[in-house]
């Protein structure tokens, strides 16, 4: 395998001339570059010999093709994708500027609750958007959170305007190994990476029913791994510890979430324990139906706890759920990340 930032000035794709290397990983390195008209992208390119093997071949082109069906300002944005003249397999996202979370959490070890309320906000807003279009991600953790720095400084807010914009967003990176739902007449030519029923994601985050098999996870396994980083942000520690894989999956399938009290020694508010009890409940029936449950909850928690200003719902929430202004005028994505928390 070639050493890292070995492409560094070449042209891939013919659109796009590298510069720096940002990071790599198992499958491939991501390249800051520049296209043709002077746009700044993040490239991220698949090794050579991860390209000898089918499975992670069409792995990267998944991601790709799935990225590109996801449009969401809390979801990375794809711009392009294709091999070059040289057989190298590569995909071009906007390029961000921030940091993933889980670099954060490494510098910080835990944040404060008003660090973390919009953090879980922009993310629940992309997990909407991915499970619209019948995405579910799979590998929610907090290398797969990236925090983008806004380039515009946020406005300050006159008395009776809306609330300021962040100086931050989430974006949710990293559709390598998410699910496409199945519906009458949808991606019935899709290839399945799961015909094993392998398990996928990320032990410390996934939910119990992954741990099982990823095949046949929806919607809510995400919630459950949205939680759990919510949970480590919170407190520094993850729900459920263990020296080995099987002991952190014997765990999870055998014992519920512990409290944030009993994890920290504090007292919290019982809207935020109830929220995260619901969102990690072992049983998967008994969490929210819906990443936009889960939103609506999730701004009351932060109402309650006085975790800033909380933006109104996008329109496209107020539509599809009847979200009306009399009803709740109160409730308002690092792409190398192959190695995983565990």
């Amino acid at each position: 395998m070639a050493e890292p930032g070995s492409l560094v000035g070449a042209t891939v794709g013919g659109l796009y001339k590298i510069g720096r290397l940002i990071g790599h990983g198992g499958m491939g390195e991501v390249y800051a570059a520049e296209g043709t008209a002077g746009e700044k992208v993040a490239i991220k390119v698949l090794h050579a010999r991860a390209a000898r093997d089918p499975d992670l071949v069409a792995r990267f082109q998944r991601e790709s093709s799935i990225a590109a069906q996801i449009h969401s300002p809390f979801v990375a944005g794809i711009v392009g994708a294709g091999k070059d003249r040289n057989g190298r397999l590569w995909i071009a996202f906007e390029q961000l500027e921030g940091e993933g979370l889980d670099e954060r959490l490494k510098r910080e070890q835990y944040l404060a609750f008003a660090d973390v309320a919009p953090i879980i906000d922009d993310a629940l807003q992309g997990l909407i958007a991915a499970h619209d279009a019948g995405v579910v991600h799979r590998d929610i953790k907090p290398a797969n959170l990236f925090i983008e720095r806004r380039q515009a400084p946020p406005k300050r807010a006159r008395r009776g305007s809306s609330p300021p914009e962040s100086a931050e967003r989430t974006r949710i990176l990293d559709f390598g190994i998410s699910k496409v739902q199945r519906t009458a007449g949808r991606h019935k030519s899709e290839p399945s990476l799961t015909a094993i029923d392998a398990t996928l994601g990320s032990f410390a985050y996934m939910a119990p029913e992954q741990v099982r098999g990823s095949a046949r996870v929806d919607e809510r396994a995400d919630l459950y791994a949205l939680g759990a980083v919510a949970f480590r942000a919170l407190t520094g520690r993850l729900p459920f510890e263990g020296n080995n894989a099987l002991t952190l999956i014997a765990l999870k399938l055998d014992r519920e979430a512990p409290s944030l009290a009993a994890t920290t020694g504090d007292e919290w508010p019982a809207t935020i324990e109830r929220f995260l009890e619901r969102l990690m409940s072992r049983d998967r029936a008994s969490r929210y139906v819906s990443a936009r449950e889960a939103l609506a909850s999730w701004r009351e928690v932060r109402q309650s706890m006085g975790g800033g200003p909380v933006p109104p719902p996008p329109t496209s929430l107020r539509a599809r759920d009847g979200w009306g202004a009399d009803e709740h005028t109160d409730i308002g994505g690092t792409f190398a990340g192959d190695g995983d928390d565990r």
